[in-house]
């Protein structure tokens, strides 16, 4: 029996018409799919994120099925696919899947995830058989008790690490620049998304959520210079205006040039409004609405975050025109991680454990889980003499759930090779490649600079996402990722030494001298390849991290901690071992907290270095200066508020005792690197950094005395 033919609708109009039938099958089937009302399918094909299927048997047309989708870009999710039962059998659901799954990879998508309910075997089936993978499971509903099984697939993109959308000829006129792989997503909001986080309204939930993502440093939010402006014009008495006076302690997007704001928001103002015939077209507040989105565009924004109806509605030809994605509130909370809440596996590392692998259980791991061959081949050959090769494993009740490898070649222009691989259906997994990544990469930079070339595994997305916020970057298809890593903070006074080591391992061409001046400035550098370019130091820094540039003017801070905190914070013990990990999952992650007084606050800036002294305590301390690293964000919380239980970030067990009040300060911190020689309290007091408590409390330093505790405490290295 001939199978009958399958047409994709995407018309806006022939979809409206389809209406009757498309709501018919979607309350046919509200057991599966849930309720969604007329007015959120006509929403979507405004936005263009409806499909519809139609059955032409021999000239026969009839409505057959339908795909709702949303998401932000680069990840898509299948919000509901259903098939009318008698065309089930002609394909009808992989048809439209397959029709989405082709243009998200057209405008370059990264991943397209639909959530599955436990008991409805057919639709789990459906999508394994459509190249999804169940990645981990969360709770349902509370009436039905279901478990949700998340499933995710990778689309096939030229590369999965940038934003890869068809460039239309004026973009390049028009100086819109692309993110650079590894440079962390900003997402802009406009004023609504603001309001109903100041005020009451229906949708403050949403916005009090996105924006304790952002104090919890899980996303960035941004402002665009127009924002405030709007606000200004708006408000009468501006002085006393508590919403005005609170948007103007908001982060902002960097400034852009008017000569090319102002063509964009022009453009934008006819695609959004003019085009369309949207309501308010040509009106003052239109043309406010092109300009933030133009800013945002400029500014290489991922997202503008909104709920105006006509914004969203051009979202499709928005993000081909000018590489910016437009999304609501909600789905940009639902790309971010679901909290871990009460599981069965404590949030302490109980239950799993860091060791060495050899290499007959490596080749057996990487085998199982379809690792290439002429990979496998390379990391699991026989130790030679011209390498040093350091193998990790993480096992969970003696089955390996992740694992890491790199080799070093024996040379003065060594290029490390790495690999990391983590099973994905594991609710750790993410933790665990964070963890191995940084271990190893700290490992091949211990010495020296070092080029890294890290391999690129089809399937490995956490991987691959977290190599990305390490300053990891892969061109086109590249088999590799690749990076420098310098391996120890730099100051003014090492720094020409380190730019010799750079330049001679990895070809890499630093300035002689580092910026100066508290937010540093843009650096001139020239690639092994010969390409000169000029990058912000506070991006180099990330691109060749492990490091810190202290530059004059940088300031920072010194605080203590004590002999067990650091032990297990920052996993600096005497005799390292593995009891910490035992207990801990703060000394896995590259994201660590630090709790103490909110007396603080002034000196815990965003951004500064923070050097731990670890106190004698009772004679127990080491009385030194034993690490550094880079603050990422320092809040003020209630004792009520901080679950020392819940927060992977922190070791600590209660925070009654870090002050007298009943707030304590957080402070979060990046870019961990230990001293290979602590720097003894004397010494501290030499240069003039205990301040007048001894270092009982935070002490701010300049960015020299800084310089001074960094110098020596590297002074074991091979850079003097």
């Amino acid at each position: 029996m001939r199978r009958p033919h399958v047409i994709i609708e995407r018309n806006p109009r022939a979809l409206t018409s389809l209406l009757p039938e498309i709501q018919a099958l979607a309350d046919s089937e509200k057991d599966a799919l849930g309720f969604l009302p007329a007015k959120a399918f006509e929403d979507a094909i405004g936005r263009g994120r409806l499909l519809a299927a139609i059955i032409d048997d021999r000239g026969s047309h009839s409505f057959a099925g339908y795909l709702l989708h949303s998401g932000v870009f680069p990840n898509a999710k299948v919000q509901q696919i259903a098939a009318i039962r008698a065309s089930r059998k002609a394909g009808v659901a992989s048809t439209l899947l397959k029709a989405l799954v082709s243009e998200l990879e057209r405008v370059g998508f990264m991943s397209i995830r639909a959530d599955v309910a436990s008991d409805l075997a057919s639709a789990l089936a459906f999508y394994t058989k459509n190249g999804f993978e169940a990645v981990r499971e969360r709770a349902g509903g509370k009436t039905r008790g279901r478990k949700i099984v998340i499933h995710s697939r990778q689309l096939d993109t030229d590369n999965l690490f940038s934003i890869a959308a068809p460039q239309a000829a004026p973009l390049g006129e028009l100086g819109i620049r692309h993110r650079n792989p590894g440079e962390v997503p900003v997402f802009a909001f406009d004023l609504n998304v603001y309001f109903d986080l100041v005020k009451q309204r229906d949708q403050s939930e949403y916005a009090r959520r996105l924006f304790g993502e952002a104090l919890g440093h899980t996303i960035r939010l941004a402002i665009a210079d127009e924002f405030v402006a709007e606000l200004r014009r708006t408000s009468n008495t501006p002085s006393a205006d508590p919403v005005l006076q609170m948007a103007l302690q908001l982060p902002r997007l960097p400034k852009p040039d008017a000569s090319a704001l102002d063509p964009v928001a022009d453009r934008i103002h006819d695609i959004v409004f003019v085009q369309r015939n949207a309501k308010g077209a040509g009106t003052e507040q239109a043309k406010s609405d092109a300009r933030h989105l133009a800013h945002a565009a400029i500014s290489r924004a991922a997202a503008f975050i909104t709920r105006d109806g006509p914004i969203l509605n051009a979202r499709n030809e928005l993000l081909p025109t000018f590489g910016i994605d437009i999304a609501t509130v909600e789905e940009v909370l639902d790309l971010l991680p679901e909290s871990l809440g009460s599981t069965a596996v404590a949030l302490h590392g109980e239950g799993f454990e860091l060791g060495p692998i050899a290499d007959a259980q490596l080749s057996e791991y990487l085998a199982e889980v379809d690792v290439p061959a002429p990979i496998l081949s390379e990391f699991t050959k026989l130790e030679s003499s011209a390498e040093f090769v350091q193998r990790e494993a993480i096992r969970c009740g003696g089955r390996i759930v992740a694992t890491g490898v790199v080799q070093v070649p024996k040379g003065v222009e060594p290029i490390a090779r790495m690999i990391v691989h983590v099973r994905h259906e594991h609710h750790d997994a993410e933790l665990f490649a964070d963890h191995l990544l940084g271990a190893l990469i700290h490992t091949s930079s211990k010495s020296a600079p070092i080029a890294i070339e890290l391999i690129h595994l089809p399937g490995q997305s956490i991987v691959n996402k977290l190599a990305a916020a390490r300053g990891f970057q892969r061109r086109g298809n590249s088999p590799t990722f690749s990076k420098i890593a310098v391996g120890r903070p730099c100051s003014a006074s090492t720094w020409p030494a380190v730019v010799q080591q750079v330049r001679r391992r990895t070809g890499l061409v630093l300035p002689d001298t580092l910026p100066s001046g508290p937010a540093g400035c843009d650096i001139d550098i020239q690639t092994a390849t010969g390409i000169t370019a000029r990058i912000n130091a506070g991006i180099l820094e990330d691109l060749i991290g492990p490091t810190l540039l202290v530059w004059p003017g940088r300031d920072g801070v010194i605080v203590p901690i004590t002999r067990a905190y650091a032990d297990e914070l920052l996993g600096t013990a005497v005799q390292p071992n593995l009891a910490f990990i035992a207990n801990r999952d703060a000394a896995f992650l590259s994201l660590r907290g630090y709790v103490n007084s909110p007396r603080a606050a002034k000196k815990m800036r965003v951004g500064a270095p923070i050097i731990f002294y670890e106190s004698k305590g009772k004679g127990r301390g080491r009385g030194a200066a034993v690490a550094v690293a880079r603050i990422v964000n320092s809040i003020v919380v209630s004792k009520q508020q901080l679950d020392p239980k819940s927060d992977k970030r922190l070791v600590i067990d209660s925070a009654n005792g870090f002050s007298k009040t009943e707030d304590v300060l957080l402070t979060t911190f990046d870019n961990l690197m230990a001293f290979p020689t602590p720097v003894a309290f004397d010494l501290l007091k030499h240069f003039d950094a205990v301040g007048a408590t001894n270092l009982v409390s935070a002490v701010s330093l300049s960015s020299e005395k800084i310089d001074s505790i960094l110098t020596f405490g590297w002074s074991s290295g091979k850079i003097q």
